[in-house]
């Protein structure tokens, strides 16, 4: 078994679609958490279909009790047993709860924690108390980092190179992952550990949309700067008004981009994840003006 895990948007997808093109052993499962309602990742993995397994609703990082313990044991069960399996996990996944998870099976070998870390937002995740710990985490479980968005002279950000100095991890780069250059946001604050008062686990909150229609792509790239203060990530195949067909929609950070989707749905669909609180209800409520359900 190997695991991949890294921040929201970090690229964990676009690795393992390299991974699968690059090959892997015939007969493998690929199983798929993603934080929220949509499962956007496994619609955008280049895979077979029946080998792609979902869990939604971020099982594997907050309810590990019932449902990826539950989902390895069916996957135990099948005949003939899978190759190899490959597990993707959600953007806020804690990897040592994973790891002490599979452990206990006598039929599993973790091969491998693979971190995807986007570099041009280490700063960002290290001083903000929502992301910090969980980013942390993930950096330090990993036998293997696979850093990019950053140029392959480039210095690492300090923040970056600080929590690699607690890790043994092998580091690769990868200089070509830079994202695309986005339109300014409005200046980004961190908030005060604790200062909403909720748990860890409450001041996140994602909301899913459905779209039948194409959307205005102009209008949601303005709300998603406008409201940058609390989106953390958002995700989506929709069609725009005057496009040509289905589009992925990639937002992390500040970066927005948009590309072909290798699969067409009947309906669009989005996902957005962020900070708990008026703000985020504020931008739910303009995206479903847009038309979503």
């Amino acid at each position: 078994m190997t695991l991949l895990t890294g921040f929201l948007g970090a690229g964990k997808t676009t690795y393992l679609n390299a991974c699968l093109q690059s090959g892997i052993p015939a007969g493998s499962l690929i199983l798929v958490n993603d934080f929220g309602e949509l499962n956007i990742d496994a619609e955008l993995i280049e895979y077979r279909e029946e080998q792609i397994l979902r869990l939604s609703n971020g099982c594997i990082c907050c309810t590990l009790g019932g449902s990826l313990a539950e989902q390895l044991a069916q996957i135990l069960r099948l005949a003939p047993s899978p190759a190899a399996l490959y597990i993707e996990a959600s953007g806020i996944a804690n990897p040592a709860r994973i790891v002490d998870t599979v452990t206990v099976s006598t039929r599993l070998r973790l091969t491998e924690v693979v971190c995807l870390v986007d570099a041009s937002q280490a700063g960002r995740h290290a001083r903000d108390p929502l992301c910090a710990d969980v980013w942390r985490r993930q950096i330090v479980a990993a036998d293997r980092l696979v850093i990019n968005r950053i140029g392959a002279d480039e210095p690492l950000p300090p923040a970056l190179a600080q929590v690699l100095g607690d890790t043994s991890a092998v580091i690769e780069r990868h200089p070509s992952a830079s994202a695309p250059a986005a339109a300014a946001a409005p200046p980004w604050k961190a908030r005060p550990a604790g200062a909403d008062g909720l748990p860890q686990r409450q001041r996140w909150q994602q909301s899913s949309f459905s779209y039948d229609a194409p959307i205005d792509g102009g209008r949601l790239e303005s709300l998603f700067q406008d409201y940058a203060d609390v989106l953390v990530r958002a995700k989506g195949i929709v069609q725009r008004a005057g496009g040509r067909g289905s589009e992925v929609l990639q937002m992390s950070g500040t970066t927005l981009s948009w590309s072909p989707a290798v699969r067409a749905t009947v309906h669009g669909q989005l996902i957005c994840i962020g900070r708990s609180g008026e703000r985020f209800e504020e931008l739910v409520g303009a995206l479903h003006r847009l038309g979503g359900r």
